[in-house]
């Protein structure tokens, strides 16, 4: 059972990952009003920020995963808190990427450019190829061996 600590510290994790993909499409909104302000079209703000926080995104969210994962606090834990660390971790690495995707798909219904729909194509295979799978638990959480035959009878 987690400490009131370890909740509140995932609470806040999901709390500020959720708040991530709001504040993306707020700067946007932003950032596309005062464009407009200076002449400068939409398209022209677009072209640049979508694929700009596409690659912002492919650099930084395995660093915020191992972040929220802390490999190092799973090395006293049994399989079904492991589970659940990487559940919270999962869902915020989710939940950047999907920030990602929806901005590109914002920026193509506003300006029709459907070039960056690649970057959402892309964005969701990369989120496809993060699908939970007992190699990835294996992978991502340093499995023992009997914590692996565990997972196996999970199937």
């Amino acid at each position: 059972m987690a400490t009131p600590k370890e909740q509140l510290n995932l609470i806040r994790l999901l709390h500020f990952a959720l708040m991530g993909g709001a504040a993306v499409f707020a700067i946007t909104v932003a950032f596309l009003i005062v464009s407009q302000n200076n002449n400068p079209t939409p398209i022209e703000v677009l072209d640049y920020l979508s694929p700009a926080y596409f690659f912002f995104m492919l650099a930084s969210y395995p660093f915020v995963f191992k972040s929220a994962l802390k490999k190092n606090d799973l090395l006293e834990k049994d399989l079904s808190q492991k589970l659940a660390s990487f559940q919270t971790a999962h869902i915020i690495r989710m939940a950047l990427l999907e920030g990602c995707a929806l901005l590109a798909s914002v920026a193509t219904l506003i300006n029709g450019e459907l070039l960056h729909l690649i970057t959402a194509a892309l964005t969701l295979a990369i989120m496809f190829s993060k699908t939970p799978t007992p190699f990835l638990l294996e992978t991502e959480l340093g499995l023992d061996q009997e914590e692996r035959n565990q997972l196996m009878n999970i199937r």
